[in-house]
């Protein structure tokens, strides 16, 4: 029985070694594949196309989609958003963006808890 159970314990073992084996080889392969990828593409980029590409997530001069606006367009919808904000604020009568003073005061003053810690 205890020889069966070392057998399993050896199979086990070896299937673990084996898996990180196979897993490594894998990983090795495809960390070469991708970095001569990478490679040959940063070798073959220019500085224009870098500036191209710059350009193009600024400005979205082609392919224009309203699900991915622009930076430009992004930065257009916040400032009209900032200048509605401001002209709702600006109509409204000062006293109205102030906290109310509230009946119940979440904090509690000295003398309420003195009376509660001597009852």
């Amino acid at each position: 029985m205890a020889a069966a159970s070392k057998t399993k314990t050896d199979t086990k073992t070896a299937d673990k070694k084996l898996n990180l084996k196979m897993r490594g080889i894998l990983s090795d392969a495809y960390s070469f594949v991708r970095g001569r990828e990478y490679t040959k593409k940063l070798g073959n980029t220019t500085y224009e196309q870098l500036i191209d590409e710059a350009i193009e997530r600024i400005e979205g001069t082609s392919g224009k989609q309203p699900l991915r606006p622009t930076l430009l367009t992004r930065i257009a919808s916040i400032k009209a958003d900032i200048k509605t904000a401001v002209a709702t604020v600006s109509k409204k009568d000062i006293n109205y963006w102030s906290l109310e003073k509230q009946e119940e005061n979440a904090n509690t003053d000295e003398t309420d808890s003195a009376k509660t810690t001597t009852a």
